[in-house]
């Protein structure tokens, strides 16, 4: 048996205002009887509670807006939630409240009032002592000499040894190799570690204790102060440079210039020589040069494996000299 099915009136849309003038029970009655009125009516409640189109942003029509409910559907349905129609910050927003500026890079004096300062140069000053280990290392394994030594002793091997025992002998000797070069280079952790307050001279913060201070606690002159500049990048400081001037003598003397291993090739470096000159100059200093013991200057491998090492003094010997000879120029123009 079929059902029966249910006669509905049929209604306009024209007729929508006609509603009004009818009693609220007649309506609230004739509003349930039609299928999906309700919830079409909540739908568009909603879209017209978050939806705002300007007219003048809008890319329709200026006739066409969202559709209007009977004003009897509104009080009688569920309102938006709040959720629904927060905004959401927006990026700009975000950085106003939380502003998080781009480090910048900034090269200053390091004066003794900083001693932060000076202890970050220092440590960095010990770290670049520290990577001439891996430099010598490098000198040491891939130099001329040496790889004829390994090429004579594969091939002395080679006559007298089947292949299986001629690989326990050559992992054996790579072995003791690396045990060498180890022991050989380990000198250079030594020379960092006195990378330290007595090393710089001059002024020695309070709170280092007695056995670093060494002779720093001596009675010095201001002028003994050493110059010590840092390049920073952001809070970080990534480059050094220690000048010693000799105001007697109108020289300074470059005892330690460095650059974080991350920040090299980059500029870093000769902005930094080349604003520690101007200070030096302004000190009286008029002669330029780096000084014999300086940081870098240590060697624990013979003449023949230093190579690597003479061509890195040579290269700083001469970014030196350009950077005075610049100045100079600068100078004389004046």
């Amino acid at each position: 048996m079929t059902p029966p099915q249910l006669q509905l009136p049929t209604i306009r849309v024209s007729d929508i205002e006609i509603l009004t003038d009818w009693d609220f029970e007649n309506v609230k009655a004739f509003g349930d009887s039609i299928p999906g009125f309700r919830s079409s009516s909540t739908f568009l409640t909603t879209l017209r509670s978050n939806l705002h189109l300007a007219s003048d942003l809008s890319p329709l029509n200026s006739h066409v807006s969202t559709p209007t409910t009977p004003a009897f559907a509104i009080s009688h349905l569920p309102q938006p939630s709040s959720l629904s129609i927060t905004s959401t910050p927006t990026k700009n927003s975000l950085l106003k409240l939380d502003p998080k500026p781009d480090p910048t890079l900034s090269t200053a004096l390091a004066p003794p009032g900083a001693p932060e300062d000076r202890s970050a140069a220092l440590r960095l000053i010990a770290d670049s002592v520290v990577q001439q280990r891996q430099l010598a290392a490098k000198e040491l394994v891939l130099h001329p000499a040496t790889l004829a030594v390994i090429v004579l002793v594969i091939a002395v091997l080679a006559q007298f040894c089947e292949w299986r025992p001629l690989f326990t002998a050559l992992a054996g000797l790579t072995v003791a190799a690396l045990a060498a070069i180890y022991w050989i280079t380990i000198e250079y952790a030594a020379v960092a570690e006195r990378i330290s307050w007595d090393w710089l001279g001059g002024y020695t913060p309070p709170s280092t204790p007695t056995g670093e201070r060494g002779s720093s606690l001596k009675k010095q002159s201001k002028c003994d102060d050493p110059v010590v500049l840092v390049s920073k990048w952001g809070e970080e400081v990534i480059g050094a440079l220690v000048l010693k001037v000799v105001k007697r003598e109108r020289k300074a003397y470059v005892r330690a210039w460095t650059v974080d291993s991350s920040c090299r090739a980059k500029g870093i470096g000769g902005g930094l020589l080349e604003e520690g000159v101007r200070v030096a100059w302004g000190k009286g200093a008029r002669a330029f040069e780096f000084e014999r013991g300086h940081a870098n200057s240590h060697r624990v491998l013979p003449p023949l494996f230093n190579g690597g090492f003479e061509k890195r003094d040579a290269t700083a010997r001469g970014v030196l000299a350009d950077v005075v000879k610049e100045i100079r120029r600068e100078r004389s123009s004046r």
